[in-house]
């Protein structure tokens, strides 16, 4: 299967079980327009997240399109992370994560949060969220590199325990059924 059929069949998945798929029979809101990202605004949005990266900087997310679907917007957001280890885990309420793995490597782990502390303001980047620091309950523990994605739905904990030398550069689409994610200047990240 190539990385582009297996990222549709990714997408399909976590849009259909998003709450706004299931939550009615009524007809779905109409999107409101198609929407496109050039390759050179990821390639800027790369640079800038690089750029970001000095030290005691533990992630670069930044939202590079926001496309509105009607009962759901999609958000794409270039991530770069630098190599090390981190202890810290991060769910979302309400957002599904689909990770693209564009260059690096990391061990990601998934599972039940411990002892969450909510966000005191929302993440106009990422949402609705708790950061724990606690290890997570009925991990997973996998190896995600170039080409890998990782579809992370909402509740679900999720961390790097340890990104490679050279960090991480991963495409985020990030299904938001509450329309809470926004391209203005993103509220404090908990990650930072």
């Amino acid at each position: 299967m190539t990385s582009l059929t297996r990222w549709i069949a990714a997408l399909a998945f976590a849009t259909a079980s998003t709450p706004a798929f299931a939550q009615s029979a009524a007809a779905p809101a109409a999107a409101k327009s198609s929407s496109e990202i050039p390759h050179s605004d990821v390639e800027k949005a790369i640079t800038r997240a690089l750029a970001e990266l000095k030290p005691g900087v533990s992630i670069s997310d930044h939202l590079v399109g926001l496309a509105d679907m009607g009962k759901y917007n999609v958000a794409v957001a270039v991530v770069a992370r630098p190599a090390g280890t981190f202890r810290s885990s991060l769910s979302h309420d309400r957002i599904t994560e689909i990770y693209y793995v564009l260059k690096g490597s990391a061990t990601q782990v998934t599972g039940a949060m411990v002892n969450g502390t909510p966000q005191a303001r929302v993440s106009t980047t990422i949402g609705p969220s708790m950061t724990s620091d606690a290890p997570l309950q009925n991990a997973r523990t996998r190896t995600l590199s170039a080409g890998d994605m990782s579809v992370i739905p909402p509740g679900v904990a999720h961390m790097f325990t340890s990104i490679d030398a050279g960090g991480i550069q991963y495409l985020v689409f990030r299904i938001d059924a509450d329309h809470v994610l926004s391209m203005e200047p993103a509220a404090a990240d908990p990650r930072h």
